[in-house]
């Protein structure tokens, strides 16, 4: 199970865990350990995480002929889908996409900035396996709906965009805990 919910603040508990860091931020030794150094916890994620990676595929046809003989691919575009249930320095740090929290009016305002980069993982367990996905650059790709009601948990269903590396490179990487070829 997860480590990183709060149970005061969340009201599932999951066996998956995403993190945030500055933009840039290497890929942990580990990237299954316990505790990340240097990566702030988003507290609980509902029902996991989706990714998905569109790419525009062209299908070229044989001349003279039926069917299609060769596809011309373009750039993957992925996205990752994930619903934080409670407001941890992570989740608020991804809202503000850059801003800041000051005390105003016997609380606190969130004042939103203009976009913000940050590294990302996201992880999901399964019994002893693994899987996780790294992204040294992602941002928020648009400023989230907030759910409250009866029937749903408390969240906000976030959209990341990971980003192309500065030094260029693919901008998800998968991780698995151990090689299903051997």
């Amino acid at each position: 199970m997860s480590t990183y919910a709060d149970p005061s603040k969340a009201n599932v508990w999951q066996d998956g865990d995403a993190f945030r860091a500055p933009a840039g931020t290497a890929i942990p030794a580990d990237i299954f350990a316990a505790s990340l150094t240097g990566w702030e916890a988003f507290g609980g994620i509902q029902a996991g995480f989706v990714i998905d990676r569109p790419r525009e595929v062209t299908r070229l046809p044989i001349f003279n002929k039926q069917g299609t003989y060769k596809t011309r691919k373009g750039q993957e575009e992925p996205v990752i889908r994930m619903r934080p249930v409670d407001m941890s320095k992570a989740t608020a740090l991804t809202l503000l996409t850059g801003g800041s929290i000051t005390a105003a009016n016997g609380g606190y305002r969130m004042d939103e900035g203009d976009e913000e980069e940050f590294a990302y993982i996201v992880r999901v367990q399964d019994g002893t396996d693994w899987k996780a996905y790294y992204a040294e650059k992602a941002e928020l790709s648009n400023r989230p709906s907030e759910t409250l009601n009866e029937q749903e948990i408390a969240g906000w269903d976030m959209e990341i965009t990971p980003l192309v590396p500065d030094s260029g490179g693919k901008p998800l990487i998968p991780f698995l805990s151990s090689n299903p070829l051997l």
